[in-house]
């Protein structure tokens, strides 16, 4: 009989927005990329997208998309992300999904997950099918199509799991095979219960499962060796080995065989360098063999129904020993930092679930009032999070009110969607896997839980804080300075808090320099057309510029349309020296509304620096450089100083002008220059280069007398900013390129730039990106360049070889 190979990665990274912004602020500990999402795209989720097959010389013999050719899942926040910040990672998934239903008999490649990690079996029942519906639906969005199969977070599964996902119309889920307690033959209802605990499951098989409801569920349990040996005993070194081992993992049997393995989809590139090679190489090497064939469950399942009943082991999990209890108890799990206790993990989750509770009863309470079933809508408001536009929430909101709503209620029933977001959120399963509750993880998932306080508190004036903070404080934390979970949520979660007056200060502080990018204004607040800024103007004070800016701006909300207008007041004095004041006008009889319309006076008040003065008309609402948000001020504060900047390179560039004939004295001598004459030298040749590779049209021999300096006089060159540099060059002229496939100044100019980096220099460049622009560009394009000129191919071919491709690719 067949024997069938089928390799299963579950891609996910938990939810990261700021949850009173909705986008991911800079994490640095992802440098240098701006976060984690940004870094694992880059790691692994857009090279398994592209990944490579290499020939004996390292050359590029063919670009795969491994989604095509493998089982996935892909956490619906992680997909919605990428949606927006990597299209083209995005595209090459969702095409794959396409690609795969030909591949395997209509059956798509991509499964669904819950939607947010939730650990099933610790959730209320409401939550479980809510994550259900919210992935079905989630997953439709961006696949066209309904899911056949379900993944669960961490496999974590109990009967009701189980319900939730047969009421939905799953077909199938994944489990590790210690998930497995009893299995029996369907035909013959007399025939026994077989033990199977303790992973003495057949994996090369379908299961049915059988629930109290009359549903049924199939299941597939994964070859837990093989996988083990995936992710943590080097399997990935050889794809050819790899391979190998996926096929021999099943003896010859009287019936389809399926060899699975299932692992984080991040061993394929992100833990293990390379690993998205590894398992291309695989994949083509299963596909070309007589001995095999690639399937996924949904294929497999249609081909060989289940000839088996199974039952579970409740409350258990793949990650876990202990079932289900390293996302509530210190059970010894975890990721191993020494010294370290999880004692936290306990009064964490009696502290959410604590406050789970009293959001249910105010939702139950205050939705009664507008809904006709608040958790029906509930369910369904996974539709407006996927579509915001005005006329589809009106609509919803419609659909759902007993009554035609005003806009205030409107707004009060939006929040308290959110609210239930915001809960369901904070139970990501990322908050208690990881060793500290002070981490990303642990913070992230209570910035969630004090928005759904926040919001409550906005409706109703109920404070839910100050006992969740008590419960939080029973949670030790393994850091001196943290002592325990209230701490934390005072130190790390509680600036994450922003209020209007803090958004609208960010607006006005902007507001001073015009030509300045108002990136708050794509995130969840915008400003409207009744924005405007009455007076900007410069002057000079003790010999210093100053800007003053003066305005209202009107903040809306574009998820819960919440709407408020607000006076503001901005002054900047030189260097980083800024300060904003901003007051609610709510009548146009305000005390604000007077001083704007003499804003003089108030450019008089922010002069003199009258803090009384101040206090008595903006109160606590007087805001700095520490409040302008997000990027926005990493951004500013590096235009503040750019003059400051210059002045200094300007000098240390006199420095190095003037010791010019010294270095190359020294260079021959085989002496080093003095230390600080050196660190001189790296700030102004590192300068020269990134500013050559911003040009439009940067000169190699510009950039090949830097480098040649640099090379002579032993100066240590910032190889991560310039190799960025060079990318982002690089990128710029490839969509040219691209766009203009024979344009043979564009290729021959990547050309040039190439072989001095990468072949006179022996640079390691990061070419993947132009890799595949180059290759789509041929796919795409190949009549026109076959065709063309001679001189112009030849371009075009030695463009690919200089960027690695071999030339078979050609």
């Amino acid at each position: 009989m067949p024997r069938y190979v089928c390799v299963h990665g579950h891609f996910y990274q938990p939810p990261r927005e700021n949850p009173w912004l909705e986008f991911v602020e800079q994490q640095e500990t992802a440098a240098p990329w701006h976060d984690w999402n940004d870094r694992v795209t880059a790691e692994c989720y857009r090279r398994n997208s592209a990944s490579r097959i290499l020939d004996n010389n390292g050359d590029i013999r063919k670009i795969c998309n491994n989604y095509s050719m493998m089982s996935f899942n892909m956490g619906p926040t992680l997909l919605s992300w990428m949606k927006d910040k990597s299209p083209r990672c995005y595209k090459g998934i969702t095409d794959a999904d396409a690609l795969s239903m030909k591949r395997f008999g209509g059956h798509g490649s991509a499964l669904a997950q819950v939607y947010n990690h939730m650990i099933m079996p610790l959730a209320n029942n409401r939550d479980k099918r809510t994550q259900v519906k919210w992935g079905a639906a989630d997953f439709k969005s961006h696949f066209g199509r309904v899911p056949e199969g379900m993944w669960l977070a961490e496999t974590a599964v109990d009967t009701d799991t189980l319900e939730a996902l047969a009421e939905s119309g799953v077909k199938f889920t994944i489990l590790a095979p210690k998930q497995a307690s009893e299995i029996r033959k369907i035909s013959g209802a007399s025939s026994a219960w077989q033990d199977v605990k303790w992973e003495k499951i057949d994996t090369g098989r379908a299961y049915r499962c059988d629930l109290p409801s009359g549903k049924s569920i199939a299941i597939f349990f994964y070859d837990g060796s093989l996988s083990h040996a995936i992710a943590f005993e080097g399997l990935l070194n050889d794809g050819e080995y790899f391979a190998g081992r996926l096929i021999d993992a099943k003896p010859e049997t009287g019936y389809a065989v399926l060899s699975n393995v299932a692992t984080d989809g991040e061993s394929y590139g992100h833990h293990h360098d390379h690993g998205d090679m590894a398992l291309s190489y695989c994949l083509e090497s299963v596909e070309n063999r007589r001995d095999a064939t690639l399937t996924i469950y949904g294929q497999f399942l249609e081909e060989n129904p289940p000839q088996y009943l199974v039952r579970i082991v409740e409350n258990s999990s793949w990650s876990c020993a202990h079932g289900v209890e390293r996302w509530r108890s210190d059970c010894g799990c975890s990721s191993g930092t020494p010294g370290y206790h999880q004692k936290w993990r306990a009064p964490l989750r009696e502290a959410l679930d604590w406050l789970r509770d009293k959001l249910i009863a105010q939702f139950e309470y205050m939705g009664a009032k507008y809904l006709k079933d608040p958790w029906a809508a509930r369910d369904d408001y996974i539709n407006v999070i996927l579509n915001r536009s005005r006329d589809f929430v009106e609509s919803w909101i419609s659909s759902h009110a007993t009554r035609v709503l005003t806009q205030e209620e409107k707004t009060k029933v939006l929040k308290l969607m959110e609210s239930q977001r915001c809960a369901m959120l904070m139970y990501t399963s990322c908050g208690w896997f990881f060793d500290e509750i002070s981490g990303l993880e642990g913070t992230q998932i209570l910035r969630y839980a004090a928005r759904a306080i926040n919001l409550i508190h906005e409706l109703n004036g109920l404070d839910f804080e100050i006992e969740f903070m008590r419960l939080l404080e029973k949670a030790p934390s393994n850091v001196m300075k943290y002592t325990n979970g209230k701490r934390v949520y005072e130190t790390l979660v509680k600036p994450s808090c922003i209020s209007l007056e803090r958004i609208a200060a960010h607006y006005g502080m902007v507001a001073l320099f015009p030509d300045f990018a108002q990136e708050i204004d794509r995130g969840l607040w915008c400003f409207n057309r009744e924005t405007k800024t009455v007076i900007n103007d410069s002057f000079k004070e003790e010999g210093r510029e100053n800007t003053f800016a003066a305005g209202t701006v009107r903040l809306v909300s574009e998820i819960t349309w919440e709407e408020k207008t607000f006076a503001f007041a901005a002054h900047h004095r030189g260097e980083i020296s800024l300060m904003c004041g901003v007051a609610p006008l709510t009548d146009k009889d305000s005390p604000m509304k007077t001083l704007l319309d003499n804003p003089d006076k108030l450019r008089e008040m922010f002069q003199a620096s009258n803090s009384d003065e101040l206090t008595s008309f903006f109160g606590r609402n007087l805001f700095s450089m520490r409040h302008v948000l997000g990027d926005a001020q990493k951004i500013l504060l590096d235009r503040l100083l750019r003059d400051d900047t210059l002045r200094i390179e300007t000098g240390l560039r006199e420095i190095v002008s003037d010791y010019d004939r010294l270095f190359k004295y020294l260079t021959t001598m085989g002496v080093k220059a003095p230390s600080i004459i050196m660190a001189s030298a790296a700030i102004v040749l590192n300068s020269d280069i990134i500013k050559c590779l911003s040009l439009e049209v940067p000169t190699t021999e510009d950039l090949r007398h830097s480098l040649d300096r640099a090379k002579e006089w032993g100066v240590a060159l910032d190889n991560e900013r310039i190799g960025f540099a060079v990318n982002e060059w690089l990128m710029k002229q490839m969509r040219i390129i691209s766009g203009a496939p024979t344009n043979q100044a564009e290729m021959s100019r990547v050309s040039d730039m190439l072989e001095l980096f990468i072949n006179d220099f022996k640079w390691h460049l990061s070419l993947y990106e132009a890799q595949n622009i180059y290759s789509s560009t041929l796919n795409q394009n190949r009549q026109s360049i076959t065709n063309a000129s001679s001189e112009i191919h030849n371009t075009f071919v030695a463009l690919g070889r200089v960027l690695r491709f071999a030339n078979e690719a050609l």
